[in-house]
């Protein structure tokens, strides 16, 4: 009885331990599974493996790319830690367990260290006296080995031999997925300085053939300029020879004459020139010392200098800091398109929500990038009979990001071109007056609001530009501002922000009107505040301001906009405009904008 006893806890004892195995098979296979980078999967999986089985020490050796050796690579507590910092490695095939495990690709197992033979007494792991080293093998090939190590001689049963080994069959699938995955990684930031190096390349060639290109007509309009001028000047001083003395004596004739001496030293074919001048028709005189084509060539180094000017906002405006709020895409795209002011025989096409969430953006910003693209897609199209561009926003699938979509039927962009088209100084409209920079900055703008911009384009067919911006849910939407009192006249368009103000105003005690089609009102002078969005569609609100003004009722107005410069704000006030502001996208920042001004203009009206 005694001895079924016996046998019976021991049976129980081995299915325990068995369990306790596999348990612990499991928690190490599902801890390293996940952990893509080798740095922290080596460490961690040494650490796991002494926890789960209450082993003195593990360590894992990886075979260097020459197959020579086994290193070191993770290694348990103190002892792991010297053994790293001396590069600690083993030949592969040497007399080590380690060098046998990954040279036979064969688990070598000691019982008992003091009788083994293949095996490299560490002094940093004095208590040692069981040793297992299990290959890492994915097929036939070995990348390196585990070791572990007991205090107990004996430790390691046919269960744990068949637990350790499957565990390490599973280490060295995570540690060749991560290898996988660092080559996967390393080939990309290859590709990615390649690609980078390529970018700045051709954006530094790009930028000199653009210099180049708007330079030289600065320099022959100069050459031009300085010809005419001397040979004008020649030939008046040259028709002034026989002018009376009292003429000659004047300071003006005198400096003339002084001044043509030095032009006949520097040019002696000066003399032939005029000579050749006399015998001229008044025609072609007059066509050839025409003061018109100075101002010809003045007009195109003017041009040129705009054209520099322009270069140096789209390079730094873009990059300036931003000063993010919430907005409506709508209302910013509606206002860049009217105030581009694009030719009548383009078609705009539109499809734009007003129920869309609000985004979190710099409207000027914002401003800049849709008429970059409302301009790329009107110049695409320069050759096209029927000219469209459609506009389209939505949320997209997700829910979370506001589109907009600007599509043209223009010519459509090569596949090997829609890569560098982001490329500072790439263009594909030629020399046309164009730095190729649209488009790099759009990209600049998104990136520093977390937005992206993206491109589809058939060659022949057309363009579709799509920008994503998150959308904005912060606490400006849901705080809903003072209620106040008072009647109001807008004077806007009937879009989504015109909807929005009055629905605001409305529902916090305001009387609000709605001027008519021709943004006009019978009377001025009965509203407390006149509030107009400085970006019409169908007027120049300086026009509108105009009739308001001669109405008396100019002090009263407030201007709002979604792209604010210094000029335009100067040039209302001037017109007695109270002030032109930043248009508020949110409840809060209107009521509060309105009711402030409101009671201003009570108390002055008061007082």
């Amino acid at each position: 009885m005694g001895s079924t006893q016996t046998d019976a806890n021991i049976t129980l004892e081995k299915a325990l331990r068995r369990a306790n195995l596999l348990a612990a098979a499991t928690e190490v296979s599902q801890n390293i599974s996940h952990i893509t980078d080798i740095d922290e999967l080596l460490p961690k999986t040494v650490d796991i493996i002494c926890d789960a089985y209450d082993f003195y020490y593990a360590g894992v050796f990886l075979v260097d790319g020459e197959g020579e050796f086994a290193v070191l690579r993770a290694g348990r507590g103190e002892p792991g830690r010297i053994m790293m910092e001396n590069n600690h490695k083993l030949a592969v095939g040497g007399n080590s367990m380690i060098g046998a495990a990954t040279a036979l690709n064969e688990a070598r197992i000691s019982l008992d260290v003091d009788t083994e033979k293949v095996w490299y007494p560490n002094p940093v792991l004095p208590e040692t006296r069981s040793e297992m080293a299990l290959p890492l093998g994915v097929g036939s090939k070995v990348i390196g080995a585990v070791t572990v190590q007991s205090t107990e001689e004996a430790a390691f049963s046919d269960e744990d031999i068949s637990s350790l080994q499957a565990m390490a069959n599973q280490l060295a699938i995570a540690i060749e997925n991560a290898n996988q995955r660092r080559m996967l990684v390393d080939a990309h930031n290859e590709l990615i300085r390649t690609k980078t190096y390529e970018a700045i390349a051709t954006a530094t060639s790009d930028a000199i053939h653009w210099i180049g290109n708007k330079s030289e007509p600065i320099r022959s309009s100069v050459k031009r300029i300085q010809d005419d001028l001397q040979t004008l000047l020649c030939a008046i001083a040259d028709a002034l020879v026989d002018a009376p003395q009292g003429i000659k004596a004047n300071p003006v004739v005198d400096l003339l004459m002084r001044e043509t001496e030095n032009v006949h030293q520097n040019n002696p074919d000066m003399a032939d020139m005029l000579e050749r001048i006399k015998r001229f028709s008044p025609k072609r005189l007059a066509r050839h010392l025409s003061i018109s084509s100075v101002q010809e060539d003045l007009q195109i180094i003017d041009e040129a200098a705009v054209l520099i000017q322009q270069i140096k906002e789209e390079l730094i405006g873009p990059a300036r800091e931003q000063a993010p709020r919430p907005a409506m895409v709508s209302d910013v795209f509606q206002d860049a398109i009217s105030g581009l002011q694009l030719p009548a025989e383009i078609k705009i096409e539109t499809d734009m929500q007003n129920d869309l969430p609000l985004v979190m953006a710099d409207p000027l910003q914002l401003n800049r990038v849709f008429v970059n693209l409302l301009k790329n897609a009107y110049e695409a199209m320069e050759e096209q009979s029927s000219p469209l561009i459609k506009v389209r926003t939505r949320l997209d699938n997700t829910g979370h990001n506001v589109v907009i979509e600007v599509e043209d039927n223009g010519v459509g962009i090569e596949d090997s071109r829609q890569d560098k088209i982001w490329i500072s100084f790439h263009t594909t409209k030629g020399l046309k007056g164009h730095a190729g920079l649209g488009l790099s900055a759009c990209r600049l703008i998104m990136e520093q609001v977390n937005g992206e911009i993206t491109v589809e384009s058939e060659l022949g067919t057309g363009s579709t530009f799509t920008v994503k911006l998150p959308a904005y849910t912060g606490k400006e939407v849901r705080e809903k501002g003072e209620s106040g009192e008072g009647r109001i006249l807008i004077i806007d368009d009937q879009d989504g922000w015109c909807q929005f103000a009055v629905e605001t105003l409305e529902t916090h005690g305001y009387t609000v009107d709605m001027c008519d089609d021709s943004y006009e009102a019978e009377d001025y002078g009965v509203y407390n505040l006149i509030l107009f969005d400085d970006i019409l569609m169908n007027a120049e609100s300086g026009d509108v301001l105009e009739r308001v003004r001669v109405s008396g009722a100019i002090n009263k107005a407030l201007g709002m906009t979604s792209n604010p410069r210094v000029e335009r704000t100067k040039d209302r006030k001037l017109l007695g405009v109270f002030d032109l502001l930043p248009k508020p996208y949110t409840q809060a920042d209107l009521l509060n904008n309105v009711k402030s001004t409101v009671e201003l203009f009570t108390a002055l009206s008061i007082s």
